[in-house]
């Protein structure tokens, strides 16, 4: 009973054996299932931007993760270029095969937000939430941020009554029936706008000063679009070519660049490629910009003009914002190559009628997603 062939000895023998095997055969199954998860993660898991950097067109809207595990959005319709970086604080640039935009982050949308209910200038239209505009130091002593309505001041988003009520701009070129029509959609736009910083907490700027023309506007390299050429005549008709750029993709929405957001892409190269020099950014920018040369270059033309992969942010062409200041101004940032470095650095303001047509004027969109 204990040493025979059914003894106990190999009963137990033989129970040992078929035990290793069915151990063995579970761990085989085991490492079966552990890497076919590995590779469907591999397939269908977060995406990152090395692993799309070059690829194709993304058929929705969705979020990924740069090299450093911080989330970028890609909209429908884009891909990331190839020549874009892998990393979201120097530069990841998207392209719908013509037009490239640079993801600008916005840890905290409040820095570019206030959310009051104010009324416009001059019309009975209401927001409730404006820009929190950042003077720079050399500003303080000669502009004021206020509200929407507050002519004294600084503000988006809002019209002007010495030039909004001209129905050669709000209708000839612009398209609206009404100055409150214009500000009714100024208003709408700003709000989703915002909505879209708050919930992927960024937009994204054009990577490019803007070039084509009214009805076929761009964001690429090339000749710059001027305030003085066919529609784009002056303020308004740069204001139209940027809501043009993007057509036929309900994902994302292009607009003028809005002073907040110039603000904030300014605080963004002052906590990235110029941490600790951030008078670069405020109070000389000639190392990166074109100034005082009496010649603007075709944007994207020349590579020391790039920070964070974005071309001509300072210098080269004066560039329309959407802010106002009084009843009859509107703001252009950065300079241009004919203004003296010092005192029209990247950060910087210069004020002018919204009519000018001028050679040395142009503007640069930004893209949100409406999704």
């Amino acid at each position: 009973m204990t040493i025979g062939q059914n003894g106990i000895f190999i009963k137990a023998q033989n129970a040992t054996k078929k035990y290793e095997e069915a151990t063995l055969n579970e761990q085989n199954t085991i490492n079966q299932i552990v890497d076919y998860i590995d590779e469907k993660f591999e397939e269908y898991g977060p995406k990152t931007v090395s692993s799309v950097k070059g690829g194709e067109k993304f058929n929705e809207t969705e979020t990924i993760q740069d090299d450093n595990g911080k989330k970028v959005t890609i909209p429908k319709g884009f891909s990331v270029s190839e020549d874009s970086n892998t990393v979201v604080d120097e530069g990841i640039v998207i392209t719908d095969g013509t037009n490239e935009f640079v993801w600008v982050p916005v840890d905290d949308p409040s820095t570019m937000f206030v959310e009051e209910t104010v009324k416009l200038n001059g019309v009975d239209t209401t927001t409730t939430i404006y820009s929190k505009l950042r003077l720079r130091e050399d500003e303080i002593d000669d502009y004021t941020v206020g509200k929407p309505g507050n002519r004294n001041s600084i503000r988006e988003p809002d019209v002007l009554s010495s030039y909004d009520t001209n129905s050669n701009y709000y209708k000839s070129i612009l398209g609206f029936d009404s100055t409150k029509e214009m500000a009714d959609s100024m208003v709408e736009e700003y709000k989703k706008m915002s909505e879209s910083v708050k919930k992927y907490n960024g937009f994204y700027i054009g990577r490019y000063e803007l070039t084509g023309t009214v009805d076929k506007p761009t964001e690429k390299a090339g000749n710059v679009l001027v305030a003085s050429a066919g529609e784009a005549k002056n303020w308004y008709g740069l204001y139209k070519a940027c809501q043009n750029v993007i057509q036929n993709n309900s994902d994302v929405k292009s607009t003028m660049i809005y002073g907040c957001q110039w603000d904030e892409t300014m605080a963004w190269l002052k906590n990235t490629i110029f941490k600790g020099q951030e008078d670069k950014v405020d109070k000389d920018s000639s190392s990166w910009g074109n100034y005082n040369s009496n010649h603007e270059e075709p944007t994207g033309s020349v590579a020391k003009y790039k920070v964070n992969e974005i071309y001509d942010l300072a210098g080269n062409y004066r560039e329309w914002t959407q802010e106002a200041g009084s009843d009859g101004y509107r703001f252009n940032r950065g300079g241009n190559s004919l203004s003296a470095d010092a005192n029209y650095p990247a950060s910087a303001r210069i004020i002018n009628y919204p009519d000018v047509t001028n050679n040395h004027y142009t503007s640069r969109a930004t893209l949100y997603i409406t999704k």
